[in-house]
């Protein structure tokens, strides 16, 4: 193993942060890179669960994908081409053509097939479930990607599938998490993840939970950050770091706005009013299961880590660390 494993002693000893990156974060090679570092930084201070976004513009692509396809095989092939060539350009960008990308490889085969599957069989009587299992396909690329990429810099990981772990309602496209039944499986899933005694990060696939059948479903754009809070609640995480392409939240936005002021710290009741307002760019409950269990939201940016960011606490909190 590289030296800076050295630090993975025991699991049970550290506390749990988890880390979400969105699709703007792992998008691009650059993106992939600083990820990996701020995630290998990480395993020295804490036990990291990782959940990740699709990248950027592949959520878009695939709603397109199924609008278009409606069961025809030449349509769904040449979309399932198209989302294959973004993520295995991505994988070589990142690692070449090294063994990373071999062991990749079979990963993104077998899922572009569950989606070439999904696609054409989008016209049929289960056509919103078929369509979530489409939706879902960018997350499932860029759990077992991320994975592979952190493995190949001498960082333990593996992929985890979030519907394993996040049980909802059989509404497909906007599902509801059902929270007994997702404690107790993510509490049961981490108890058995944290037996060895080094650390493997898990990287988990956001947006996507599944009923209690076992079909894939999806819980509304931005669910990422949903699935997070709510892994971050199951497992009494020390805090929620939410890293962004921005270094923090703004009283408006930053890109159109000259005056716009970032914030250093919010408290949960103003946050959760922005954020059911749409102004916060999160799914509309992402801050529900944190407020019951005060844990506290650090919003980060993945281009400058070493940025204050936005702290998203409760009403009395005074910890900044």
């Amino acid at each position: 193993m590289p030296e800076r494993s050295s630090s993975c002693t025991s699991q049970r000893a550290r506390p749990v942060r988890v880390l979400k990156f969105g699709g703007t974060s792992v998008g691009a090679a650059d993106g992939l890179r600083n990820v990996c570092r701020i995630i290998r930084d990480a395993v020295g201070t804490c036990h990291p669960v990782v959940v990740v976004s699709a990248a950027s513009g592949v959520t878009d692509d695939l709603v397109r994908a199924a609008d278009e396809t409606r069961g025809d095989r030449a349509t769904a092939e040449a979309w399932v081409r198209h989302v294959g060539r973004r993520y295995r350009t991505l994988a070589k960008e990142v690692v070449g053509d090294g063994p990373a990308c071999s062991q990749y490889e079979p990963v993104l085969q077998a899922e572009l097939s569950e989606l070439r599957r999904a696609l054409q069989g989008g016209a049929g009587t289960d056509a919103s479930a078929a369509r979530d299992a489409v939706m879902a396909t960018g997350e499932r690329l860029m759990a077992p990607l991320l994975a592979a990429l952190l493995a190949a810099d001498g960082c333990p990981a593996r992929p985890v599938d979030a519907t394993a772990l996040i049980r909802t309602d059989d509404a497909h496209g906007d599902a509801t998490v059902q929270w007994e039944p997702t404690r107790q499986q993510t509490r049961a899933w981490f108890r058995e993840w944290t037996e060895a005694t080094e650390i493997v990060v898990p990287v988990v696939t956001g947006f996507i939970g599944a009923t209690a059948e076992g079909t894939t479903t999806t819980i509304g754009r931005g669910g990422s950050d949903l699935s997070a809070a709510t892994l971050a609640r199951a497992l009494e995480a020390e805090r929620l770091e939410r890293w962004t392409n921005v270094d923090g939240l703004y009283t408006r936005d930053p890109a159109t706005h000259d005056d716009a002021r970032r914030l250093h710290q919010l408290d949960f009741e103003q946050a959760r009013t922005w954020t059911k307002a749409g102004r916060l760019g999160m799914h509309p409950c992402t801050l529900d299961p944190l407020a019951a269990a005060d844990i506290p939201v650090h919003v980060r940016c993945t281009h400058r880590p070493d940025a204050e960011g936005t702290r998203i606490v409760p009403a009395a909190s005074t910890v900044h660390s």
